[in-house]
């Protein structure tokens, strides 16, 4: 790699960039301009949303209004000077007059019999006429139940001490008198609110009616206990005192920063990175300069890296400047909020070290895509579903449950969020604790995404790609008409996402445990119609040879067979092995591993050779077939197959409904798509997952002898000399998949 031609690419790409007006716009002026404006338009939208009033029809029976002048003890409505209602809450009930003038209320008398019935059925419809935001139906008696509860409180008295005319049943030797007098049940007196989900106006007004009743009950209670000779104080005898120990410090308010810089840091990475990568990709692809450029010394893997390094600049100077931009806005916003205060002055420092890494990622996948378009207008529409994978990875940390563990470390982009956010937080021992992680994942993903923008590069049928009109006619004639000896990768994909779509609506389905019936169907479906039918019909529509799509022939050395088998038996220990981490980083929930001991109880109550043939036979020959065989044989492509590999893998990881049980199956789906490739055939990794499932249904309970001292197999020398064994038979099987190749290139 020659850095001085990567040097002179980069100049050339920067300059045209910048040549651009609009670019400069977009990165420079647009941030510092529009975030200001977006904070003026905020502030007086709130504060005209937060004074529009909400309207409440209250329905009250017909001499309610006598009613409320008889028996009133504390006023819920205003009354004016002739001691009538008027159209607001009484004043004593908010903290000012303009919170009182929020709620507006308009009285609508019913004089039916069956009041409630009436009340509820024109609360609806003034609800759905839009004649009301909320309703407060007032039953008839109200008042006058609120009245006889307050009556019928009387001074506590001391209880006598007991005396031998107790009743014996009376606890503690309570005369009965005084029980029949303290303990009878109150009347109380319910009012019923009637509201909408369907718009948000109803919701705020139930909200505000919420705590004007919520008020109005406190006060209630606060009279009953005067009534009942106690002080008010005696209902909250608590008084809680709360103290910021971060007021003094630079993290005060930090949690507000934490939750939403990251956010905006990863969203505009991802935006600046786009369009730059399609205007230096498919712009120069209708500019008619990319031939040019590929014509140049430089090789592609120079020019991509050149692509790569413009990208991250333009990347991290757009999202830096709206972060800027953001920060002063949205401090000036909400710094008016108690217990926020400004960011530490550690928060650019994490803000960049975090933003070199996304920004590199993003870059990476954005010029892959970009150079996948035929034209800057389909490259934008590639946005829309890259946007969608990343949005909710970075959105998932947000939720208040979550937190930065060594699981959540491990998933790509949320493990940036998380770790961001502890250090945004002060954090620093979780943040620094999961750093390293989050780190490695990164570069992993970014080295991937590099090495698929290269290969993008490399390939002239990606580059030039002619455009063409999509036709629903020719197209079906021609999936008809055409066969190919082996899938392509396109419809191997294909079917993984179908395999998935169906696998997802199937899970709705309801399945009773209890029933051997319904378990076996359940397996039938999953495995006949999900993961198997789907492949037997694209094979049938499209494939010239079903020996080579499912890689059906025997492989070349018959001997591959057996080993397959003891590979097998080795590779269990050190599956449970693996799983048992799996397990320690993703911990299995507890009504999960009450439905497992509950569904492995009702499978071993089977005879064993149904249950063999069901858990272990039936999945040995339709997942290989589907995931080793067509998958696996259409993603297979020279240069690329350990990339078929580590996909087909991971869509035979995601058929399984538990998430650890999705990723052992994703670590042996590696070792199953090698050991086809290894051997050209899916005959061993039939026998494989056979005898591996076999493995779980003679010993269900294998896992708890990990730790047992009495079990040698399961134990850590049996695992370490199950791992020396596998790895002798791994070596054995690459050195005949290498000699076969060698064959082949010499015939």
């Amino acid at each position: 790699m020659n850095f001085r031609n990567i040097f002179l690419l980069l100049k050339r790409e920067v300059r045209d960039q910048f040549r651009d007006r609009r670019t400069l716009f977009m990165i420079f002026v647009l941030p510092l301009l529009l975030y200001p404006v977006l904070g003026i338009f905020v502030s007086q939208a709130g504060q005209y949303s937060n004074h529009k009033p909400s309207f409440v029809t209250v329905f009250v029976p017909s001499d309610f209004d006598h009613a409320v002048q008889e028996h009133q003890i504390f006023p819920l409505f205003a009354l004016n000077e002739k001691d009538t209602l008027t159209s607001h809450f009484s004043e004593a009930l908010f903290s000012g007059k303009e919170k009182q003038r929020l709620l507006v209320l308009t009285f609508e008398t019913i004089a039916s019999e069956d009041f409630e019935q009436a009340a509820t059925n024109q609360a609806k419809q003034a609800i759905d006429a839009k004649k009301g935001d909320v309703a407060l139906i007032i039953p008839p008696s109200f008042l006058e139940k609120l009245r006889k509860t307050y009556d019928e409180i009387r001074p506590r008295r001391r209880r006598p001490p007991p005396s031998p005319t107790s009743s014996p049943d009376s606890p503690e030797g309570t005369p009965p008198a005084q029980i029949s007098e303290d303990s009878r049940p109150l009347d109380i007196p319910r009012p019923n609110v009637i509201y909408s989900t369907a718009t948000q106006k109803s919701l705020i007004a139930r909200n505000r009616l919420d705590r004007v009743l919520d008020a109005w009950n406190h006060q209630l209670g606060a009279e009953n206990i005067k009534k009942g000779g106690l002080l008010p104080e005696v209902a909250s005898p608590i008084e809680v005192q709360t103290s910021d120990i971060a007021a003094k410090t630079s993290f005060h308010g930090a949690s507000v920063w934490a939750k939403s810089l990251p956010i905006f840091l990863l969203i505009w990475a991802l935006t600046g990175a786009f369009y730059p990568a399609i205007d230096l990709c498919a712009g120069e692809k209708e500019r008619g300069t990319l031939e040019t450029l590929l014509s140049s010394p430089a090789d592609r893997t120079e020019i991509v890296v050149a692509k790569l390094l413009t990208v991250m600049t333009f990347s991290v100077l757009t999202s830096f400047l709206n972060i800027l931009g953001i920060a002063i806005t949205g401090y000036f916003l909400i710094s008016r909020i108690s217990g926020i205060g400004i960011p530490s002055m550690w928060t650019p420092l994490w803000l960049f070290l975090a933003l070199i890494p996304a920004a590199a990622l993003f870059s990476a996948l954005c010029i892959a895509l970009a150079a996948y378009a035929r034209s800057s207008k389909e490259g934008q529409y590639y946005l829309t579903p890259l946007m969608l994978i990343v949005l909710p990875l970075v959105l998932f940390p947000t939720s208040v449950e979550q937190e930065l563990t060594l699981g959540s470390a491990f998933i790509p982009v949320s493990g940036i969020v998380q770790v961001l956010g502890a250090l945004l937080e002060g954090d620093y021992y979780q943040g620094f604790k999961y750093l390293p992680v989050v780190t490695l994942v990164t570069v992993v993903c970014c080295v991937v995404a590099i090495r698929w923008s290269v290969d993008q590069f490399n390939s002239e049928s990606v580059l030039f790609r002619e455009s063409e009109r999509f036709r629903l006619r020719p197209w079906i004639i021609r999936l008809l008409t055409t066969r190919l000896p082996k899938p392509t990768p396109q419809a191997a994909i294909l079917c993984g996402m179908l395999i998935l779509v169906a696998r997802y609506f199937l899970s709705f389905l309801p399945v009773d445990l209890g029933s051997s019936k319904s378990l076996i169907l359940q397996i039938l479906m999953s495995q006949l119609l999900i993961i198997l039918l789907p492949v037997l019909l694209l094979t049938a529509i499209s494939s010239s040879s079903v020996w080579k799509t499912l890689r059906l022939s025997l492989p070349r050395q018959l001997w591959t067979i057996p080993v397959a088998f003891f590979l097998a038996l080795c590779w269990h220990p050190i599956n449970l092995w693996v799983g048992s981490w799996v397990v320690s980083v993703y911990p299995v929930s507890g009504e999960m591993t009450e439905l497992l001991q509950e569904l492995q109880y009702n499978i071993s109550l089977g005879s064993p050779w149904v249950v063999f043939l069901l858990l272990a036979v039936l999945p040995g020959f339709c997942e290989e077939i589907t995931f080793r065989g067509y998958i696996l044989t259409g993603l297979d492509t020279p240069g690329h197959r350990f990339r078929a590999v580590m996909i087909s893998a991971i869509f035979f990881g995601a058929t399984h409904a538990i998430l650890q049980q999705s990723i052992l199956a994703a670590f042996t789906g590696i070792l199953l798509g090698w050991l086809a490739i290894q051997t050209g055939s899916i005959w061993p990794t039939i026998v494989f997952h056979i005898t591996h499932n076999g493995i779980n249904v003679l010993i269900p309970n294998a896992e708890k002898m990990l730790d047992s001292p009495e079990s040698f197999i399961y134990g850590p020398w049996g695992i370490i000399v199950s791992l020396f064994v596998f790895m002798i038979f791994v070596v054995i099987l690459r050195k005949q998949g290498n000699s076969e190749a060698r064959i082949g290139i010499n015939q």
